[in-house]
């Protein structure tokens, strides 16, 4: 018995890698090329700060991966990042609210915006592109507006403490939560039921509905858990900065897709694991962090974001290609 789940472990993680051998040899490539350009970068320190620094783009690809297995996409993350961000920091700042009410009406507006967001998809019809980048410009609004257009500081210690404490060795507690989202969002694609629909209405959403599964409800609950994350994301990184300004969570959705695209997941749904996801966050890291030790202008990095997108997908639609030829 003990044998067999071994050879089941190691064929798994023999698949893993086959799937993924061409991101693997990239990242490799990547981090030998940097590490050459620059000593700093291979230094414990940079390694932590580069854990550290793409925490909250690993909580927020984990929701983008579900859109986009779905066959769907979400562009309003970067926007619902920003707007519990500041909602958070507004009601520390300037209504002395408790750390605790900050944070379940920031899990509570992201939890919304999610589910604004999957009513229109999943009932309405409307496209996921126009209806999330309504939702986009919807958040970016009351963003500007909550915070005046100016940045609001924060001073309590026991919230910026969700983004700042460590619990040894340098490790940081917004590490943590990304690596625990991480695992529950694999247990949750791989272990539960929702996981197997989310799959079947990316992989063909008319065999799904003919095979019983409630496509409008489960193409509805993944925007919701993808609002909640975004909401974790904004209070964690406002935590972190101990600050938060209108412009919080600029470019968050590109790094999201970058990363999940990068990761081998299909833009037409259906394929996709978070394992390769977390493969595509390491790529976009290094880059961004690898690129601001060389002193590299940070315009190049959206650049290099751009063409590396650009690339996945044109892979992605050429593997389909031929494997329709076969």
């Amino acid at each position: 018995m003990e044998k067999s789940k071994a050879a089941k472990s190691s064929g798994r993680a023999a698949s893993f890698f086959k799937s993924n051998i061409g991101t693997i040899i990239g990242l490799i490539l990547l981090v030998g090329i940097i590490s050459v350009s620059t000593p700093k970068f291979m230094t414990p320190s940079n390694m932590l700060n580069l854990m550290k620094s793409n925490s909250v783009n690993a909580i927020i690809s984990c929701g983008m991966l579900l859109a986009i297995l779905m066959g769907e996409i979400d562009i309003s993350v970067g926007s619902t990042v920003g707007l519990t961000g500041v909602i958070g920091a507004y009601m520390i700042t300037n209504m002395g609210a408790p750390v605790w009410a900050a944070v379940l009406t920031c899990l509570a507006v992201g939890a919304l915006v999610g589910t604004i967001n999957g009513v229109a998809i999943a009932y309405f019809q409307v496209p996921a592109f126009v209806a999330t980048l309504a939702m986009q410009c919807i958040g970016r609004g009351l963003t500007q507006i909550i915070s005046g257009g100016v940045t609001i500081r924060v001073r309590n210690d026991g919230f910026t403490a969700l983004g700042n404490a460590n619990l040894g060795g340098g490790i940081s507690v917004i590490i943590v939560y990304a690596a625990v989202i991480l695992i529950a969002t694999w247990f949750l694609l791989n272990r539960t039921r929702f996981g197997y629909y989310v799959y079947a209405i990316g992989g063909n959403k008319t065999a799904a509905q003919y095979s019983g599964v409630d496509v409008k409800k489960y193409n509805m609950l993944p925007y919701i858990l993808i609002g909640l994350l975004c909401g974790i994301g904004g209070l964690v990184w406002c935590a972190r900065l101990g600050s938060a300004a209108a412009t919080l969570g600029n470019g968050f959705e590109m790094d999201a897709i970058a990363a999940v695209v990068i990761g081998g997941t299909s833009m037409s749904g259906g394929v996709g694991t978070v394992g390769g996801t977390f493969i595509g966050i390491l790529i976009i890291g290094v880059i961004t962090n690898g690129l601001n030790l060389m002193e590299i202008n940070s315009f190049w990095q959206n650049v290099l974001k751009g063409i590396i997108i650009l690339i996945a997908v044109v892979i992605d639609v050429a593997r389909k290609s031929r494997a329709k030829r076969q």
